[in-house]
């Protein structure tokens, strides 16, 4: 197997889509769509260029990897035999936030091997130039400085998301983790969310109406690197096969003790 630098792959994508994006950000083009995504969103002129940009680079390479991304959706790169390594791309992550001039979106990959265990993730900030990264086995990094979750046993901090998936119960739980917690936060960029739970600003992320690994994959990576669980609603640690996306819903927490502090919000006092 040809031994790939995927931190530096990862930056160098990173360092050249915020560029780009960036540049068509400050105009009204941030508006511009082209068409329909394979993720079913409408994609944006900026999503393209973005995606471009890192199927560019990745295509340089010269190994076979299966991509998934959420304008074109699964292809191959490299020689046509069995992927050698599995990328998960969102190019833009935040898309609404983008279009409507809002300032917290950025970009999201991942890399697995060809048994679906992950090598790296990678998540920028596009407006700040945040990195957030880790490596397997090497743990979790902002900027190049190695990161921690939070060390609260409950989460004082909490950031919510919730797409048009989430079901009638799941959002009976959002209002229940809510109250539960003191500061809380929907900022609209979810692979972004991921880097401030690892690196301890905020105690949690509960997600309701997950669809997409691409918009989660990195960030679980991390997160997990640097100390923290991510489960389901039900506390189940496996939410994927392979690149799909098995569950409906999200958490990824500080530590055990702030799950389950969540997880029992999951049942009214009626219910215990």
């Amino acid at each position: 197997m040809k031994k790939i630098d995927w931190l530096k792959t990862c930056k160098k994508i990173g360092k050249e889509v915020s560029k780009k994006v960036l540049a068509i950000y400050r105009t009204e083009k941030r508006k511009t769509e082209i068409g329909m995504g394979a993720g079913g969103d409408m994609t944006l002129e900026a999503d393209e260029a973005a995606e471009k940009i890192a199927i560019k680079n990745l295509e340089k390479l010269n190994v076979s990897i299966a991509l998934t991304t959420e304008e074109r959706g699964e292809m191959k790169l490299g020689a046509n035999k069995s992927p050698v390594y599995h990328v998960v791309l969102d190019p833009l992550d935040g898309s609404f936030n983008f279009k409507n001039g809002i300032d917290y979106f950025g970009i999201s990959i991942a890399v697995l091997d060809d048994k679906h265990d992950f090598l790296a993730g990678y998540v920028r900030n596009i407006l700040t130039g945040d990195e957030y990264y880790a490596l397997k086995g090497k743990g979790s990094f902002k900027n190049g400085k190695k990161i921690k979750t939070s060390a609260t046993e409950t989460s004082h901090n909490t950031l919510f998301e919730v797409s048009p998936k989430a079901e009638r119960g799941d959002f009976d739980f959002i209002v229940r983790g809510f109250l539960h917690s003191r500061h809380n936060r929907g900022l609209g960029a979810v692979a972004v969310d991921f880097g401030l739970v690892a690196d301890g600003t905020f105690d949690a992320l509960v997600y309701a109406g997950a669809t997409r690994f691409l918009d989660v994959a990195a960030g679980v990576f991390i997160v997990r690197e640097a100390g923290g669980v991510v489960t389901d609603f039900e506390g189940n640690e496996k939410i994927a096969e392979g690149t799909r996306l098995t569950a409906k819903n999200i958490i990824a927490a500080a530590n055990k003790s702030v799950l389950e502090s969540f997880l029992k919000q999951r049942f009214t006092p009626s219910q215990k």
